[in-house]
């Protein structure tokens, strides 16, 4: 399974560090060498799909070296906020390490619609809240497999 994930790195962070950011934010939920014992874990690797952030103003401030990241990348303050819109995104990290997801709110591959859309519109909710709790972030996305 492949879940669309957001993840918040402190604004403090160059660009040019993002990225180990990130990975250093994923670590804790990062399947370590298939050991399917160990507890808690979220994924077994990282993989992209068409970027959805698609920032501008973000992609004209990249350095060079990341070039593959143009639209993966923005900044909070900049994504619009229109909670009327259920968001794709399944999962969020916060900068404190936290593992948000949608499956928090019920939502459930075997679900009746019905369950899932009111779960999604809790879950949008919910986004648009840590996104307004953590408005000096750098956002990027990335996919997850699981």
């Amino acid at each position: 399974m492949k879940t669309h994930l957001h993840v918040l790195v402190p604004a403090s962070t160059t660009l040019s560090g993002i990225v180990d950011a990130m990975n250093a934010l994923l670590a804790p939920h990062r399947l370590k060498d298939d050991d399917t014992i160990q507890p808690n874990w979220r994924f077994d690797y990282l993989c992209l799909f068409d970027a959805t952030l698609c920032c501008e103003e973000t992609d004209a401030e990249l350095p060079a070296e990341m070039h593959d990241y143009r639209g993966y990348v923005s900044r909070v303050d900049r994504l619009r906020n229109d909670i009327s819109n259920d968001v794709s995104v399944g999962a969020v990290v916060t900068p404190d390490g936290v593992w948000h997801d949608i499956d928090d709110f019920g939502h459930r591959m075997m679900n009746p619609a019905e369950l899932n859309e009111a779960a999604l519109k809790k879950w949008s909710r919910y986004y648009w809240k840590l996104l307004e709790d953590n408005p000096d972030c750098w956002v990027i996305e990335t996919w997850t497999h699981s």
